[in-house]
């Protein structure tokens, strides 16, 4: 009877020790800090109109569960991650505020998706994205990286990523996936304008922004949050989101159903969506519809980290605070495998094949842009071999002076 009880306390103990192990390992994957987000469907009113003008209701339905965080991605956590501190706001947090609790700001989308695969190869989690089949980011060779005075690499393979939805590692909310948790599953029409609220005038409870940031960051979790749990849904910092504007994406934007939108394109814009510290009227709502196309929804490059990037790009297009150069931060959310079934994984299977073909597509077209470009300095070299003045050649060519200066010293060597 002795060595019964001795064998039960022994297995009790035991029993104990992997408890408390198994909850250190939950709560050091921050798993602690994210919210089931259930299945579910909602309406919006489409970014585009059909073609006899009338505004689309769209139905989006999402079929899968998925674990979001509840708050945007900290400085500490990027750091721990990444061994990077590219914030602005490095110091002078409010009182009380925790610096490093500060979410991580002036990061672009391709920064993102290279912290979702670390992190999850950190803790033991299949890696949603592969390049050329591989989820090590130190093999998908330079990351592209727009400057003021620099353009992107269009060739670079970071524009081949792609998703792999079934797999339990962390990634980027689809901006379709975003709005149904801002929103709190909320299938009303206008309803959570704001995440958490409708009242403008309680927005102040919900989030920082321009009435209330003193121009800057703060530490997350410090408002309130929506129905779902969610701190920060609006305001503090833009969040990064999976998906892009262009091309088929149009197409979904004029359906009147769509079954978990996942589009991504080769160099197409990304979206990032939920406002943030500084200026713009609207720019913190949840909602995505015509009225507020600019401020709900918005898009950009996604190796763009600073709003004069935009202004310098799209010429005439200037954000409403030229200076907010530290704006774009992100969340994570991870699939709750459980919930994916056979006929998501058709769906799954389908939306592959579409992104597969259009990056087919956009290949094609960036090889006879290549191929343009070599027969204008085939072109240009023959003007010179026959003695027409670099000067008059690019202005024949629409090429740079500097360019045709170049083929002149090439041809004489």
């Amino acid at each position: 009877m002795k060595a019964a009880i001795k064998q039960l306390k022994l297995f009790a103990v035991f029993a104990v020790m992997v408890l408390a192990l198994a909850v250190n390992v939950y709560a050091q994957s921050g798993a602690s800090d994210f919210v089931r987000i259930p299945a579910g469907s909602y309406q919006r009113k489409s970014k585009f109109t059909t073609v006899d003008d009338k505004e689309i209701i769209q139905t989006v339905n999402l079929t899968r569960a998925f674990y979001m965080c509840d708050h945007e991605v900290t400085q500490k956590e990027y750091k721990d991650i990444t061994g990077l501190y590219p914030s602005k706001f490095k110091n002078n947090p409010d009182k009380g505020e925790i610096q490093e609790n500060r979410p991580v700001e002036r990061v672009c989308w391709f920064d993102a998706i290279e912290y979702c695969n670390k992190r999850s190869i950190k803790e033991g989690l299949t890696p949603c994205y592969k390049v050329n089949g591989s989820t090590d980011t130190s093999k998908w060779g330079v990351k592209p990286q727009m400057t003021l005075a620099k353009n992107y690499d269009w060739g670079a393979d970071w524009f081949d990523v792609v998703c792999d939805w079934n797999a339990n590692g962390y990634r980027l909310p689809t901006e379709a996936e975003w709005e149904y948790a801002a929103r709190a599953g909320n299938n009303a029409l206008d309803k959570d304008v704001y995440s958490g609220t409708d009242d403008e005038s309680k927005l102040v409870d919900y989030a920082w922004y321009v009435r209330n940031s003193r121009n800057k960051t703060h530490e997350v979790k410090k408002k309130k949050p929506n129905a779902f749990g969610l701190y920060d849904m609006s305001g503090n910092v833009e969040e990064w989101c999976w998906g892009s504007w262009g091309g088929k994406d149009k197409d979904y934007f004029t359906e009147t159903s769509s079954i978990d939108p996942v589009t991504y394109e080769l160099g197409q814009v990304s979206w990032f969506r939920g406002g943030y510290w500084g200026p713009g009227e609207g720019r913190y709502r949840s909602v995505f519809n015509g009225k507020y196309t600019v401020s709900a929804c918005e898009n950009t490059h996604p190796a763009w980290t600073v709003p004069e990037q935009m202004w310098v790009q799209q010429q005439g297009y200037l954000l409403p605070y030229k200076d907010a150069t530290a704006i774009f931060g992100f969340r994570v959310v991870r699939t709750d495998t459980s919930t994916v079934t056979e006929e998501h994984k058709k769906v799954v299977a389908n939306q592959k094949e579409a992104e597969r073909k259009a990056k087919e597509e956009d290949l094609k077209r960036l090889q006879s842009r290549k191929s343009m470009e070599e027969r204008t300095l085939d072109m240009a070299k023959k003007f010179l071999l026959d003695g027409i003045p670099p000067k008059k050649v690019a202005a024949i060519m629409g090429l740079e002076l500097s360019q045709v200066k170049e083929l002149q010293k090439s041809i004489k060597k």
